[in-house]
């Protein structure tokens, strides 16, 4: 609307134009609040990410040192074992053991059992 149009207007019809405005003004600030809010919100969600990312990561070196440690507590009672399986002389046992195979004790013929019965 010009300068010209508005001069022509009457005192209500320049109080009409007025409130239509400012109704254009509240509806545009609260429009800009929920914006606001919506970036807000998005804002959060995207440093909790940030943070998920991290929290994970850092689970994941946990487990990674957990198992590192795992590991080498089974090397070195791995270890052990072999040390007194040869001092016992049962080296060719352990090393069944070590593959998978059935122990030597489970193979041993129904005339030893007797024997070591005997032996009690």
């Amino acid at each position: 609307m010009t300068d010209k149009e508005l001069r022509k207007l009457n005192r209500s019809e320049l109080l009409e134009l007025m409130l239509e405005q400012s109704r254009e003004i509240d509806r545009l600030q609260a429009e800009l609040e929920e914006t606001r809010e919506a970036l807000q919100e998005r804002n959060l969600k995207i440093e909790s990410c940030g943070s998920i990312a991290e929290a994970a990561a850092e689970v994941n070196s946990l487990f990674h040192a957990a198992q590192r440690a795992a590991d080498m507590y089974l090397l070195n009672v791995q270890r052990i074992c072999a040390e007194k399986a040869e001092e016992a002389g049962k080296t060719e046992q352990w090393q069944d053991v070590l593959r998978g195979v059935e122990p030597a004790a489970k193979k041993i013929s129904p005339e030893e059992k007797g024997e070591a019965a005997d032996d009690r």
